[in-house]
Parts: structure tokens; C-alpha cells; sequence
């Protein structure tokens, strides 16, 4: 195992000079810091950044006699005291600018790292000497890697950044960072490398070099001058050769450009699938990302961007190359939203077959080929058609695609299909907007529901696929939507006179905020008579921290009294007849029943299909189940967190999603079919999760108090966040227009023409 063993010659040159103190000198390459002391101050810096942000530091507090709350480290200072690492003296200082010393570095790893047993060698002779800046970032990984038992510092929030400093505010070619207490000026114009967290240096690691190449940046020229956009601010060099504005790999010597080599340019391509590792682009085909891509948004000013900023079938994009590898994009142009990308089935295909009434056509680049009316063509992900890239189907007709699975639909547009494996490929539909809604909005909504309810999903469901658009969710398959319910159903092309009125009244139409961007307009099938806010819904990690949309909030839909207590929801479930816009759907109200025992078998079941970041507790060992109660749940009673008590200890799930996926109503292998009974009467068994995260828990108990069954009274169906289907029917039905029902569930929106 590693020693913490110092000796007194490697400490003799450690005068006192402290990181905030030292000399203004050219730096060079090598460690930072190795012939300069470490303070207290900055110690606690890099200490209490490990463990607090900058927000959480902002609310602590600390008493020394020399320690001012306006001083740049008071927040650090308090949060290491917080944690109990540091300490003052007993007249009541802190001493931050004195260096920090041996004895007390070791200290302050007992504290951080009390289980990790090597030690810092101490003597009468040494003890008291100053640590090196070095030295003490050295220790202190070691110490919070072993507090953690982990290999790197990932789980504090530390990152090392390589990049090169172009100003002493912190501008570099990858980013701004704030350096709290760090002069930085002697490693401007130098690459280095150092520990940020959340934009803020930590500490300060090497110096990998003084004439650094900075390739891949956006150059131009402005009143004589070069301009270096890194995105987030630009830095000026004085530079009297030609050149043109692009992307160009600078060289710099003594802080000043000493080369400038420009990039070759692809010129403005379609971006057709792009992910972090690659990009496909319809000119060009398929290209790796270098390992240091940059890309840039130059639409106004020069912004940092994201792979994802590269809007799928978007053609404003220039691309630069180095090597056959893409090592820059630069969006000339902003994406505009015509056409809609739909990956089909949303999941890859072993094989489909193709035809058209009027035939079609297959090319791949390299070659095409005609098919005559009625003529079928049977892919599949071995056939050559695949080994030149994208192969794209076109015809006058829309296209049939008969599916593996048994399933056939009609597709407008252009169909696309490449190779994703050796043995499937994905199937991506692109046609315009209107077109798309108009294979949404009756697999969506039942055309009986109306016209002005209709309407309502016409607009609802252009505003979300707006989103999804500029959203680029899917652009690692090349597309902005699937055709399931994770985004909306889309079943490709069948006439329906209903709904392309819907659609052509409301043509582009979009539910607006007040601050003028479109509403991300959800929508799910019955409310119970309430609905739920967007951050009670959807929280990866289980912790519900984002921050709630104004118009997703939680909301009433009925004249009744809000419940407060689980005895008060349960009534309200129970009761079958209450009234609300929602009633006429059979979903309005539900119950299932589970015993004992089957419950469990489902839970030992469904608890480790769901992510663990949304479960607590230890799954090994569970026992029978004992109890199982909703513990938290949103304004509108959405279940948001449900604990379940078993024999050998407690679980605790959360999202309302993970929630109805791990009480499933399917029978496994004990008691009676399960059935889940609704409004409408009937009883549906086979359902792999709960209508919805709205119900309540009836237990069943013995005499001795042992658990032997449980009820779950509930309504509605779907996430409840956003537009009630059944809803807007009901107040279409009431009188609402189509602006008041968008305006109803997406409170402070209009509807405005955007397109």
C-alpha cells in the first residue's frame, strides 16, 4: 500500500510562499506547485469544494477573529469546519494565510480518510514545515479516493480539464472558469491542466506546455486583430497575415500567435444521425467525431454547442476534417421545422417488406433500383444494399411497410433505412409536419371525440413535436420522434377527413408561453379529477429537484375538496360517481386486488427491473410483505414515493412511473388472475403496470394483524401531467373553445401561429 512518507529534504525549499502569493513568472512545464507552500485557506478550499457547492457554502457560517465574512475563502473555511476537518486555534483564529503544515496535513487526513492507514513519516525536524501545493493535491487524492474506496474523484464533482488558458480571468479554449483565490496569470497563453467543479477551480495540476497548439478554434479577424472564439467569450492576438474566417489550429509562442493553419472545409451538409461518437451526413456518409471536436453555433454570437445541436435533416451546418475524422461543425444557419424524422417501431428491424400501389424506387448512393406496382422488395440487414450507407425508398405513392411483427402501415415521404449491427437496421420515416400530425391526431384522440376537441390535440400535439424537434432527442437514430406512446403514436398514412380538418384549421398553431417559446405540451388519456406537475412526474435520480414549469403545474379538475390525508384520497377513489370533465372515460376510476402472497412474488419480481436510482432499500433478502403505504405524495395526489415493508426490512420506491411498473396487475405463478376492474364495468387482465400513479391502498389483515391482501382504488391513465384526452372532450363538450381548453391545462399559454 502506498506510504505518506515526506521527508525533511524534500521540504527545505518551501519557504513560506504561498499559491495566492507567488511571483508573477512565465510558468513551466511540469507540476504546479512544487516549490511553493500551500496555506491553510487554500487547503480549505480545495477541502470543502469536495463536499459542498458553491450555493451550499453560501448558507455557512464560521467565527474566527481574522476571518471576514467579504474574505474570498470564508465560504471554503466554514464549510471544512462544517465537516469538522478544520479547526481554529483556541484565541479564537483560523490563521488562513499561514502555510499549512506537515502535522497538520496529516491531521486533516486522519479526518478525511480515518480508515486509510498509511501515514506522512513525521519528525522533530519536519513536522512543522510547510507542504507543498503539489504535495497536498497529491495527498488529497489519495485521501478521498480511500474515503470512498474509488478510483477517481468522479463522485465529488471534480474533473480535470486540459485546456489552455488564453486569459488570467479564466477564459480557455474549452470554457470560463472562475479561479476563487488562484492567480492565474503566470499560466496564461500555456496548456494546463487542473480540478474544476461546477466552472470553479479547484486546484492547479500541471503545465503540459508553453507554446501550446490550440486546434479546432474559430478564428476570425476583426480591426486587425485575431479573434479566438472559444464559445464563451473571445480572446484578441495581434496577427498580420490573411485569413479567413473558419476553423484554423493556432499555435502560440511567448503568449503571442506564431501560426495559424486552417482546417479544410466539407462546406454546409445534411446532418442525417449524429451522436457523440459520429455523425452521418448526406454528402459525405458516415464520419467519426475527433477525439478534440468542437462545435460551434454562429448564428449570432459565436456560442459553444453540442453534437445535439445538430438538428436532424437540418442542412445549416459546416463541417471541417481532419484525417477522414470530423473535428469541427459550425451552424451557419438555424434549423427550421419542416419536416418531422419518425424512427418507426421505435426499435430496430431484422426485416421488412416493401411496396407501393404506384411502385417505388430503393437507392443507397451507388446504385438504384425500380419496382413496378404491386412488386415487393424484403430487406434485411445483410443484404449489399446496406454496405454503401443510407438506403432510401421514395415513391408517388405511399409506401406499405409489412413489419416483422406482424403489423402493416402506409408511409408518406421518404423512408430510410440503415445498417445499425449485423443483423438490424433502423427505419426512419421523414415527411413534413402537417403531414406527421396528421398520422398522430386520430391514433392519438378518437375522431368521435369531436372537432374542437380534436383541435385541442392538433395543437397540443404540433407543440410537442415542435419541441422534439429542436429537441433532437432521438438523433442518435437519426430522428426527432419514435411512433409510440414515448413520444406519440404515429401510424403512418389513412385517409380521415375528421382529422385533417383538425389539423388544417389549427396549421401552424402552437401553444406559446408568455415569454414567447413554445410549450412543452404532454398529454395523456383520463384524469381522476386531478393532475399532476411535471417535476412530481419525471426525476431520473428519484430526489423530484427540477425546477416546475409554469404551465405544467399541478391542477383541480372538478368541483370538489382537494384531499389531505390517505384515508381522504381513498374515498375519493372509491367514489365511482364523483363528477369531473374526465368521467364519460372508463379509466376515470379503477381498483385492483393482490393477495398477500402474489404481491410478493411480484415484487421480488418488478423491484429489479426498475432503476436502482429509484429504489432504496436491499433487494436480496425481502421476506414476505407486511405493509405497503404511499408516503409522499404531489399536490394532486400522485403517488411519489411508496415504501413497502417486507419480513426482512423496508423499500422505498419512487416516480410515479417505477411505482405502477413494480405493482403490476399481471399474475405470475400464485393465487387468481388479477383483475383490474374500471367505470366502464369491465375487467382487464395482463396489464404490465397501473393505469396511473393516482390510487390509494386498502390492507387486508387477519386477526392477528398479518397482512393477507391489498386493494389499490385509483383513476385516470397515463402520467397525468399536462392535457386529459377524455378532459378535453369534456369541456369541448361543455362549451370550451379550443384556445380556453389549451389555455385550461397549459395555464398562461396562448395559441399563436408559429409556423
Amino acid at each position: 500500500m502506498k506510504k505518506w512518507i515526506i521527508t525533511a529534504l524534500s521540504m527545505i525549499f518551501l519557504t513560506g510562499c504561498s499559491m495566492a502569493e507567488q511571483p508573477l513568472l512565465r510558468a513551466q512545464t511540469g507540476h504546479i506547485g512544487a516549490d511553493t507552500a500551500v496555506s491553510r485557506e487554500m487547503a480549505a478550499k480545495t477541502i470543502g469544494m469536495a463536499f459542498y457547492s458553491a450555493g451550499e457554502m453560501e448558507s455557512l457560517e464560521v467565527d474566527f477573529s481574522d476571518v471576514e465574512e467579504g474574505d474570498w475563502a470564508y465560504p471554503y473555511i466554514a464549510a471544512c469546519v462544517a465537516q469538522g476537518f478544520f479547526a481554529g486555534s483556541e484565541e479564537g483564529t483560523f490563521r488562513p494565510q499561514d502555510d499549512l503544515t506537515l502535522w497538520e496535513a496529516q491531521a486533516l487526513m486522519d479526518r478525511l480518510a480515518p480508515q486509510y492507514d498509511s501515514r506522512i513519516v513525521l519528525t522533530e525536524e519536519n513536522k512543522n514545515m510547510a507542504i507543498s501545493y503539489e504535495l497536498w493535491l497529491q495527498l488529497l487524492e489519495t485521501a478521498l479516493q480511500a474515503r470512498r474506496g474509488e478510483d477517481s474523484l468522479d463522485s465529488y464533482g471534480f474533473r480535470t480539464q486540459n485546456t489552455v488558458l488564453l486569459s488570467e480571468e479564466g477564459l480557455c479554449d474549452t470554457g470560463k472558469f472562475t479561479a476563487v483565490g488562484i492567480d492565474l496569470q503566470p499560466y496564461q497563453n500555456s496548456r494546463i491542466t487542473f480540478w474544476e467543479k461546477d466552472g470553479e477551480i479547484v486546484g492547479l495540476l500541471t503545465v503540459e506546455a508553453i507554446s501550446p497548439v490550440i486546434q479546432n478554434v474559430y478564428c476570425r479577424k476583426e480591426d486587425g486583430k485575431l479573434l479566438l472564439e472559444t464559445g464563451v467569450g473571445a480572446v484578441a492576438f495581434s496577427y498580420r497575415g490573411d485569413l479567413e474566417e473558419g476553423i484554423c489550429d493556432v499555435k502560440l509562442e511567448d503568449g503571442r500567435v506564431s501560426e495559424v493553419t486552417p482546417v479544410a472545409s466539407l462546406g454546409q451538409c445534411t446532418v442525417k444521425r449524429v451522436s457523440k461518437d459520429e455523425i452521418y451526413l448526406a454528402e459525405k456518409g458516415g464520419r467519426k467525431w475527433a477525439e478534440n471536436a468542437r462545435i460551434y453555433d454562429a448564428c449570432g454570437t459565436v456560442q459553444q454547442a453540442d453534437f445535439s445541436d445538430l438538428i436532424c435533416g437540418s442542412d445549416g451546418g459546416e463541417y471541417y476534417q481532419k484525417e477522414g475524422e470530423i473535428c469541427a461543425a459550425v451552424i451557419r444557419e438555424g434549423a427550421v421545422l419542416e419536416n418531422m424524422r419518425i424512427f418507426l417501431k421505435g426499435e430496430e428491424q431484422k426485416t421488412v417488406t416493401l411496396s407501393a400501389e404506384k411502385g417505388f424506387s430503393l437507392s443507397n448512393g451507388a446504385a438504384k433500383k425500380d419496382f413496378s406496382a404491386g412488386e415487393k422488395a424484403t430487406l434485411s440487414a445483410d443484404l449489399p444494399w446496406f454496405d454503401h450507407g443510407i438506403l432510401t425508398a421514395k415513391a408517388e405513392s405511399p409506401i406499405r411497410i409489412d413489419f416483422a411483427d406482424g403489423t402493416s402501415y402506409r408511409y408518406e415521404g421518404v423512408l430510410e433505412m440503415e445498417r445499425r449491427g449485423e443483423n438490424s437496421f433502423s427505419v426512419i420515416n421523414e415527411v413534413p409536419l402537417e403531414r406527421y400530425l396528421l398520422g398522430v391526431v386520430p391514433n392519438e384522440m378518437p375522431t368521435s371525440f369531436g372537432q374542437t376537441a380534436l383541435e385541442a390535440q392538433a395543437i397540443t400535439a404540433r407543440s410537442y413535436a415542435y419541441n422534439q424537434f429542436y429537441g433532437n432527442t432521438y438523433c442518435g437514430y437519426g430522428a426527432h420522434v419514435v411512433d409510440t406512446v414515448a413520444s406519440q403514436v404515429y401510424l403512418g398514412y389513412e385517409a380521415n377527413k375528421t382529422a385533417e380538418a383538425a389539423v388544417k384549421a389549427t396549421e401552424g398553431l402552437c401553444a406559446v408561453t408568455e415569454e414567447g417559446t413554445v410549450a412543452q405540451t404532454y398529454f395523456y388519456s383520463t384524469s381522476c379529477g386531478f393532475g399532476a406537475g411535471s417535476e412530481e412526474v419525471w426525476s431520473a435520480n428519484g430526489t423530484f429537484a427540477g425546477v416546475e414549469k409554469e404551465y405544467l403545474q399541478p391542477k383541480k379538475y372538478g368541483d370538489f375538496e382537494t384531499p389531505h390525508t390517505e384515508e381522504a384520497w381513498l374515498a375519493f377513489w372509491q367514489d365511482w360517481e364523483q363528477e369531473g370533465y374526465d368521467m364519460a372515460s372508463p379509466w376515470y376510476r379503477w381498483k385492483v386486488y393482490f393477495g398477500c402472497g402474489q404481491l410478493t412474488e411480484i415484487l421480488q419480481k418488478t423491484l429489479t427491473n426498475v432503476s436502482n436510482k429509484v429504489v432504496e432499500g436491499n433487494l436480496s433478502e425481502l421476506g414476505k410483505l407486511q405493509g405497503i403505504a404511499v408516503t409522499r405524495r404531489g399536490e394532486g395526489g400522485i403517488a411519489m414515493e411508496l415504501t413497502l415493508t417486507f419480513a426482512k426490512g423496508k423499500v422505498t420506491v419512487k416516480t410515479e412511473n417505477a411505482i405502477r411498473k413494480v405493482l403490476s396487475p399481471t399474475k405470475l405463478t400464485i393465487g387468481e388472475p388479477i383483475y383490474l376492474q374500471r367505470k366502464g364495468g369491465d375487467s382487464l387482465t395482463g396489464n404490465t403496470m397501473l393505469p396511473s400513479g393516482f390510487f390509494a391502498v386498502k390492507e387486508m389483515k387477519n386477526e392477528k394483524g398479518e397482512l393477507t391482501g391489498i386493494a389499490l382504488y385509483g383513476g385516470g391513465n397515463g402520467h397525468g401531467v399536462g392535457m386529459s384526452q377524455y378532459g378535453a372532450k369534456g369541456l369541448a363538450k361543455a362549451g370550451k373553445t379550443v384556445e380556453e381548453i389549451i389555455e385550461y391545462y397549459f395555464q398562461g399559454t396562448t395559441v399563436e401561429r408559429v409556423l
